[in-house]
Protein backbone atom coordinates (compact mmCIF):
# COMPACT_ATOMS: atom_id res chain seq x y z
CA UNK A 1 0.00 0.00 0.00
CA UNK A 2 1.43 3.34 -0.96
CA UNK A 3 1.21 6.51 1.06
CA UNK A 4 -2.42 7.24 1.57
CA UNK A 5 -2.44 10.91 2.03
CA UNK A 6 -0.17 13.92 1.76
CA UNK A 7 -0.25 14.41 5.56
CA UNK A 8 1.76 11.25 6.13
CA UNK A 9 4.44 12.40 3.71
CA UNK A 10 4.65 15.78 5.43
CA UNK A 11 5.07 14.10 8.84
CA UNK A 12 7.86 11.90 7.53
CA UNK A 13 9.64 14.87 6.02
CA UNK A 14 9.32 16.88 9.27
CA UNK A 15 10.68 13.99 11.37
CA UNK A 16 13.64 13.53 9.02
CA UNK A 17 14.34 17.27 8.97
CA UNK A 18 14.20 17.54 12.78
CA UNK A 19 16.50 14.51 13.14
CA UNK A 20 19.01 16.08 10.76
CA UNK A 21 18.90 19.40 12.68
CA UNK A 22 19.46 17.60 16.02
CA UNK A 23 22.34 15.53 14.59
CA UNK A 24 24.06 18.56 13.07
CA UNK A 25 23.61 20.55 16.29
CA UNK A 26 25.20 17.74 18.33
CA UNK A 27 28.18 17.46 16.00
CA UNK A 28 28.59 21.24 15.91
CA UNK A 29 28.40 21.51 19.70
CA UNK A 30 30.99 18.76 20.23
CA UNK A 31 33.27 20.34 17.62
CA UNK A 32 32.88 23.74 19.27
CA UNK A 33 33.71 22.32 22.73
CA UNK A 34 36.84 20.54 21.50
CA UNK A 35 38.00 23.54 19.48
CA UNK A 36 37.57 25.91 22.44
CA UNK A 37 39.91 23.98 24.80
CA UNK A 38 43.03 26.16 25.26
CA UNK A 39 45.45 23.44 26.47
CA UNK A 40 46.36 20.30 24.58
CA UNK A 41 45.60 17.05 26.30
CA UNK A 42 48.81 15.54 27.70
CA UNK A 43 49.58 12.00 28.77
CA UNK A 44 50.13 11.93 32.55
CA UNK A 45 51.60 8.40 32.55
CA UNK A 46 55.06 8.14 34.11
CA UNK A 47 56.89 4.98 33.10
CA UNK A 48 58.66 3.01 35.81
CA UNK A 49 62.43 2.74 35.74
CA UNK A 50 64.66 0.66 37.97
CA UNK A 51 68.27 1.66 38.64
CA UNK A 52 70.68 1.48 41.54
CA UNK A 53 74.14 2.67 42.57
CA UNK A 54 76.79 1.59 45.05
CA UNK A 55 77.48 3.78 48.08
CA UNK A 56 80.79 3.12 49.88
CA UNK A 57 83.68 4.74 51.68
CA UNK A 58 87.35 3.89 51.41
CA UNK A 59 89.73 5.18 54.07
CA UNK A 60 93.24 4.05 55.00
CA UNK A 61 93.14 0.92 52.87
CA UNK A 62 89.81 -0.20 54.33
CA UNK A 63 86.61 -0.39 52.29
CA UNK A 64 83.60 0.14 54.53
CA UNK A 65 79.91 0.95 54.72
CA UNK A 66 79.11 -0.61 51.34
CA UNK A 67 75.39 -0.32 50.56
CA UNK A 68 73.21 0.13 47.49
CA UNK A 69 70.83 3.03 46.77
CA UNK A 70 67.63 2.54 44.75
CA UNK A 71 67.91 5.41 42.23
CA UNK A 72 64.79 4.35 40.31
CA UNK A 73 61.22 5.54 40.80
CA UNK A 74 59.63 2.28 42.05
CA UNK A 75 60.29 -0.13 44.90
CA UNK A 76 62.99 -2.61 43.89
CA UNK A 77 64.75 -5.75 45.01
CA UNK A 78 68.54 -5.53 44.87
CA UNK A 79 71.29 -8.10 44.50
CA UNK A 80 75.05 -7.67 44.31
CA UNK A 81 78.03 -9.58 43.01
CA UNK A 82 81.26 -9.14 44.97
CA UNK A 83 84.39 -9.65 42.87
CA UNK A 84 87.73 -9.69 44.68
CA UNK A 85 90.99 -9.61 42.72
CA UNK A 86 94.59 -8.49 42.94
CA UNK A 87 95.36 -5.65 40.47
CA UNK A 88 98.59 -3.90 39.56
CA UNK A 89 99.02 -0.19 38.81
CA UNK A 90 98.15 -0.79 35.13
CA UNK A 91 94.88 -2.49 36.04
CA UNK A 92 96.07 -5.98 35.17
CA UNK A 93 94.51 -8.72 37.26
CA UNK A 94 96.64 -11.43 38.88
CA UNK A 95 95.53 -14.91 37.78
CA UNK A 96 95.44 -16.17 41.38
CA UNK A 97 92.27 -15.10 43.18
CA UNK A 98 92.59 -13.74 46.73
CA UNK A 99 91.27 -15.99 49.49
CA UNK A 100 88.98 -14.58 52.15
CA UNK A 101 90.48 -15.06 55.60
CA UNK A 102 94.02 -15.45 54.21
CA UNK A 103 94.52 -12.50 51.85
CA UNK A 104 91.71 -10.27 53.12
CA UNK A 105 88.91 -10.13 55.68
CA UNK A 106 85.33 -8.97 55.25
CA UNK A 107 82.78 -8.14 57.91
CA UNK A 108 79.56 -9.09 56.07
CA UNK A 109 76.17 -7.83 57.20
CA UNK A 110 73.96 -10.89 57.16
CA UNK A 111 70.98 -9.24 58.88
CA UNK A 112 69.59 -7.69 55.66
CA UNK A 113 71.50 -9.69 53.07
CA UNK A 114 71.60 -13.40 52.17
CA UNK A 115 74.13 -15.14 49.94
CA UNK A 116 72.59 -17.31 47.25
CA UNK A 117 74.01 -20.52 45.83
CA UNK A 118 74.68 -18.58 42.61
CA UNK A 119 77.25 -16.38 44.41
CA UNK A 120 75.10 -13.23 44.48
CA UNK A 121 74.20 -11.42 47.69
CA UNK A 122 70.46 -10.68 47.89
CA UNK A 123 68.86 -7.91 49.92
CA UNK A 124 65.75 -9.59 51.28
CA UNK A 125 63.35 -6.64 51.47
CA UNK A 126 62.35 -4.28 48.69
CA UNK A 127 64.03 -0.88 48.78
CA UNK A 128 61.99 2.30 48.26
CA UNK A 129 63.09 4.89 45.67
CA UNK A 130 65.94 7.02 47.01
CA UNK A 131 66.56 4.71 49.97
CA UNK A 132 69.63 2.63 50.84
CA UNK A 133 69.95 -1.03 51.69
CA UNK A 134 71.61 -2.02 54.92
CA UNK A 135 75.38 -2.26 54.54
CA UNK A 136 76.42 -5.37 52.66
CA UNK A 137 80.04 -4.95 53.75
CA UNK A 138 80.70 -3.26 57.04
CA UNK A 139 84.50 -3.38 56.53
CA UNK A 140 86.97 -5.11 54.21
CA UNK A 141 90.69 -5.18 54.98
CA UNK A 142 93.68 -6.43 52.95
CA UNK A 143 96.03 -8.85 54.74
CA UNK A 144 98.54 -10.55 52.40
CA UNK A 145 99.05 -8.75 49.11
CA UNK A 146 101.62 -9.84 46.47
CA UNK A 147 104.32 -7.27 45.64
CA UNK A 148 103.23 -4.78 42.99
CA UNK A 149 99.53 -5.51 43.48
CA UNK A 150 96.65 -4.15 45.55
CA UNK A 151 93.42 -5.73 46.69
CA UNK A 152 90.48 -4.72 44.50
CA UNK A 153 86.92 -5.37 45.69
CA UNK A 154 84.30 -4.57 43.07
CA UNK A 155 80.59 -4.53 43.90
CA UNK A 156 78.23 -4.90 40.95
CA UNK A 157 74.61 -4.33 41.90
CA UNK A 158 71.46 -4.95 39.92
CA UNK A 159 67.86 -4.09 40.74
CA UNK A 160 64.46 -5.33 39.62
CA UNK A 161 60.99 -3.98 40.32
CA UNK A 162 59.33 -5.53 43.35
CA UNK A 163 55.79 -5.45 42.01
CA UNK A 164 54.51 -7.85 40.82
CA UNK A 165 56.53 -10.39 42.84
CA UNK A 166 56.59 -12.72 39.83
CA UNK A 167 58.95 -10.26 38.08
CA UNK A 168 61.75 -11.09 40.53
CA UNK A 169 61.02 -14.81 40.78
CA UNK A 170 61.02 -15.11 36.98
CA UNK A 171 64.27 -13.15 36.56
CA UNK A 172 66.29 -14.41 39.55
CA UNK A 173 66.54 -17.82 41.21
CA UNK A 174 64.62 -16.78 44.34
CA UNK A 175 61.35 -17.49 46.09
CA UNK A 176 59.01 -14.86 47.48
CA UNK A 177 57.46 -15.18 50.92
CA UNK A 178 55.90 -12.55 53.18
CA UNK A 179 57.22 -9.62 51.16
CA UNK A 180 60.82 -10.92 51.27
CA UNK A 181 62.90 -12.71 48.63
CA UNK A 182 64.83 -15.80 49.61
CA UNK A 183 67.71 -16.95 47.37
CA UNK A 184 68.20 -20.59 46.49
Amino acid sequence: MAFISGKLNKKSIIVIALSAVILLSSVGGAWGYLASRPDPITNEFTPAFVTCEIQETFEGGIKQDVSVRNTGNVNAFIRAAVIVTFKDADGKVLATAPKEGTDYTVAWNSSGWMKGSDGFWYHGAAVKPGQLTEDLIETATALNIPDGFSLDIQIIATAIQSDPPQAVTDAWDVTFSGGVIIPQ
